[in-house]
């Protein structure tokens, strides 16, 4: 898949997810019922329709960056938020009355117990922790003449500048 660096997006992720999607990704790599060829991708929920209606519109079928913020995070938390996550955005699907409608093997088992109410899961390939953070006020929102505040912290996906 192409990647476009036309923008990319920021989002926020329960850190816990996060380290249970990179279990996810590993049980997909050990999987035998997929094929030899799949690439190994982690479904997180949310009910940003519209943003992420909108990144579709925008990214023409390809893939984008998405800088993930780390929420609940365990530890000591700096004053000026900072991205610590970075993915691959591949897509994203519809839920099926709130749950994802594709294998549950492509969902971190830390969701397992979440309710179901999600309006859409978007998919991410490549999901890694980041050798170096990325301080979320050096990120400026796409088509904004200033960046985002220093102690900004996502609660909704935001479509940004690539980096």
């Amino acid at each position: 898949m192409q990647k476009t660096r036309a923008f990319a997006l920021l989002a926020s992720v329960p850190e816990i997810d996060l380290m249970s999607g990179l279990e996810a990704i590993a049980a997909q790599l050990d999987a035998d019922d997929l094929p030899p060829d799949h690439s190994p991708k982690v479904a997180f929920g949310s009910m940003a329709f519209e943003v992420f209606a909108e990144v579709e519109k925008l990214r023409a079928g390809k893939a984008i960056e998405v800088f993930i913020y780390a929420a609940n995070a365990k530890g000591e938390q700096p004053l000026n938020p900072k991205v610590t996550w970075r993915g691959l955005y591949i897509g994203s699907v519809g839920s099926r009355r709130g749950r994802y409608p594709d294998k549950a093997i492509f969902r971190p088992k830390s969701t397992a117990t979440d309710r179901p109410s999600w309006a859409i899961f978007w998919e991410v390939q490549e999901l890694e922790l980041l050798k170096t953070p990325i301080q979320i006020g050096s990120l400026r929102g796409k088509n904004k003449k200033a960046n985002l505040q220093p102690r900004f912290i996502p609660e909704e996906p935001t479509i940004v500048e690539y980096l």
